[in-house]
């Protein structure tokens, strides 16, 4: 399966950890260079839907999660016009567990439906519903009733198409766009236990710019509007991921969706 890192030109530190990890693990991997959310251009920027943020209450996006957004976007984008029909793609401060080869090697089989696989669990406490089980041990499921992180995951190239048509403008950030699935209409499952986890080796240009953007949300916006948006939008998420995740179950119960 073909294994795609999203990693900045600057981070050479974390490429050579990849590297190093993807080496001792016996797999192949292309490096598929980032946008870098300190020279974002003005077209860029106009890639978000901030109308739509703006009336769910949500502050502006930080750079350098616009830039993870595109950076995510183009790796599907180049898949989606000429490439293999299952990919996996990784951000640069991933920890690969030992499984993680046989694990891709059993998904890309594909010996049952999927839209996306999540390798990685940001909330390994939230409650894990299985429903099928590869032939390295690994269940696969549902969390309740998501979870988020986009450190790693397997998508097929139909899916990439989908979530490509999906989302032509950003207005949630990429690991909320993917996991949304009452939204975006993916079949996304995770791995028990995880493959990929999430490294803390240096600190994040993401997490700082997130914080410059919620000091200018605060000072521009006033806060009774945005609590009132923000609750509304809180409410609605609630009763479509419940009512979704249920339908779902239930396929899986019924088999249906499966190969």
């Amino acid at each position: 399966m073909r294994v795609f890192v999203i990693n900045l030109a600057r981070a050479g530190a974390r490429r050579s950890r990849m590297l190093q990890q993807f080496t001792e693990l016996g797999l192949e991997v292309e490096f598929h260079e980032a946008v870098d959310g300190r020279h974002l251009t003005r077209e860029q920027y106009a890639q978000v839907d901030r109308n739509s943020r703006r009336r769910m209450g949500l502050k502006p996006q930080a750079d350098g999660s616009i830039a993870n957004w595109l950076s995510q976007r183009r790796v599907m984008q180049e898949v989606a016009e000429d490439g293999p029909e299952v990919f996996t793609i990784l951000e640069d401060d991933a920890v690969l567990s030992p499984d993680l080869p046989s694990v891709l090697a059993a998904l890309e089989q594909r010996p049952f439906a999927f839209d996306i696989v999540k390798l990685n669990r940001r909330s390994p406490e939230k409650a894990f519903v299985s429903s099928m089980r590869l032939s390295t041990g690994h269940s696969v499921g549902r969390v309740r009733y998501h979870d988020f992180g986009c450190e790693g995951y397997v998508i097929t190239r139909e899916a990439a198409r989908r979530f490509l048509a999906a989302t032509p403008k950003m207005t949630w950030e990429i690991d909320q766009a993917i996991n949304y699935y009452w939204e975006n209409g993916l079949n996304i499952l995770y791995l028990d236990p995880p493959v990929v986890f999430h490294g803390d080796h240096d600190a994040s240009q993401i997490e700082e710019g997130r914080a410059l953007a919620r000091q200018r949300h605060l000072r521009t916006t006033n806060p009774a509007y945005v609590l009132w948006r923000r609750v509304i939008r809180s409410i609605a998420r609630e009763f479509s991921r419940r009512r979704e995740f249920q339908r779902r179950l239930q396929e899986d119960r019924t088999g249906i969706g499966r190969m």
